[in-house]
């Protein structure tokens, strides 16, 4: 049906309305009459049709003007066609404003005073993966190759605020690379009880490692690096818990966040004790110049001006069979949209408990990665990391030492790379010369002591 026909019906319904409403007539019958045929509704509808323009054209008198409370039949029928009108629409602004929707930056649903605020998004990274291992077959004699696709990660998720614009939340479901098994990532509230302080409850990302706090979606490389998987964030991840934090502010200096928890890794458990028993995390940031929106990623892409934020952190679990402390300490430094460079120092001691005859362990890394921007949708980027286990917790003749090379391009797509991280391409390449000690399905590196080289693709896509 067209939008004027549509249009003459709800005049027609309109001027039924509002006749009635000015000439008295009842709409009660001693009886209930016989239904009307076809040809009597019609006639119906024609009569209508000429009353609706009988009082649309009828001369009102000068001299008695009909009064402010009482609207004219032509203004009612339009104020009732205008509501139909909006409310036809697939996204409206109700009466007053008081919801609006659309798409910036991601898509959103909100209330006019902002106390409500609801942000759906999906996020997905496609990935080709190969990696050559050399000597990497089960007798160690024979190169091992492994070549294929995955989708690494592909998240739905839900963010926003509610009640108030203190209190934020955030939930998100992620899917297993094998399997597609759906589990839950985060779910949690924070308030904002205070200036410069907020309370955040549930489970969420323990910040301690900088590395780790930038999305997956944000990082330079394809993913995190060696370092992050055998020192540092990975080892944390998400925790269930309670976190204390100040400032953060756009213009605040410093950042700092205190977190209790169920122990390091402790993602959809129970209360009851597993292989952590309790934990704690400490991170602090410190701001020397720039914006704290832009230290959510490592590229210095829509930068407007420099930034520099030192910061350091530590983690203790105690886990069953030994305490285990976490720590590290990291710069971050930008040139507005030209180039990055991201440094990190990384920690990890184990005491066993007593009884267990496991000597302590201490194991560290380093970490130095750069990046530049060839132009607006152009960047290049290397990274150098190194991993040092301790000799005396490893067997004889176990290698120790483990480095870590990759290099690579990324590519923004958009106008002039406008669309940045929601939908970018990204290559690279990694260089093993020592192997890994253990397997890093999650970023393409596989166990084993011969030179691995790795190349990697990925199209990523945040909605």
């Amino acid at each position: 049906m067209s939008r004027e026909v549509t249009r003459s019906a709800h005049r027609i319904a309109a001027a039924l309305i509002v006749s009635g409403g000015l000439f008295g007539h009842s709409t009660h019958a001693a009886e209930t009459p016989a239904e009307p045929s076809r040809e009597e509704l019609q006639q119906q509808i024609e009569a209508l049709k000429q009353r609706v323009q009988s009082l649309e054209g009828a001369d009102r008198p000068t001299t008695a003007p009909a009064p402010a409370s009482a609207p004219t039949p032509s203004a009612a029928i339009d104020e009732v066609l205008g509501d139909a009108d909006r409310r036809s629409r697939p996204v409206f602004a109700a009466a007053g404003g008081a919801l609006t929707a659309g798409y910036d930056k991601g898509f959103f649903i909100k209330s006019d005073d902002g106390n409500f605020l609801l942000k759906p998004a999906i996020n997905v990274q496609f990935r080709h993966v190969s990696n050559f291992e050399e000597d990497g077959r089960q007798d160690g004699n024979d190169d091992s190759f492994q070549s294929g696709f995955e989708v690494r990660r592909a998240r739905f998720r839900f963010d926003g605020n509610a009640f108030s614009p203190k209190f934020t939340y955030s939930f998100v479901w992620d899917t297993a690379r094998a399997g597609g098994t759906v589990s839950l990532l985060d779910a949690w509230g924070q308030y904002a009880f205070a200036d410069k302080w907020a309370i955040k409850v549930g489970q969420f990302k323990e910040s301690v490692f900088h590395e780790r706090d930038v999305s997956g979606f944000a990082q330079l490389a394809v993913d995190r690096s060696l370092n992050d998987a055998l020192l540092g964030g990975t080892l944390t991840d998400r925790v269930q818990g309670v976190s204390l934090i100040h400032g953060g502010g756009k213009d605040d200096a410093a950042r700092f966040e205190f977190a209790f928890h169920d122990g390091a890794n402790s993602r959809n458990t129970d209360f009851r004790d597993g292989a952590t028993n309790w934990g704690s995390g400490l991170r602090g940031e410190f701001k020397f110049g720039g914006d704290w929106a832009n230290y959510k990623d490592f590229t210095a892409k829509n930068s407007k001006e420099n930034l520099l934020v030192l910061g350091a952190g530590a983690e203790y679990t105690d886990r069953d069979g030994a305490d285990v402390l976490l720590a590290t300490a990291d710069a971050q430094y930008e040139v507005a949209d030209r180039f990055s460079v991201y440094g990190a120092l990384h920690g990890a001691y184990a005491d066993p408990h007593s009884g267990t005859g496991d000597p302590t362990r201490f194991d560290w890394g380093a970490l130095a990665q750069v990046g530049y921007l060839l132009n607006s949708k152009w960047e290049v980027f290397g990274r150098y990391d190194v991993v040092l286990l301790d000799d005396e917790a490893l067997e004889d003749g176990d290698e120790d030492t483990f480095h870590e090379v990759t290099a690579g391009v990324n590519y923004y797509l958009g106008p002039d790379g406008s669309h940045l991280h929601r939908a970018k391409l990204t290559a690279d390449v990694t260089y093993l010369p020592n192997g890994a000690p253990s397997d890093q399905t999650q970023s393409g590196v596989l166990a084993g002591e011969g030179d691995q080289f790795i190349v990697r693709a990925q199209f990523q896509l945040q909605l």
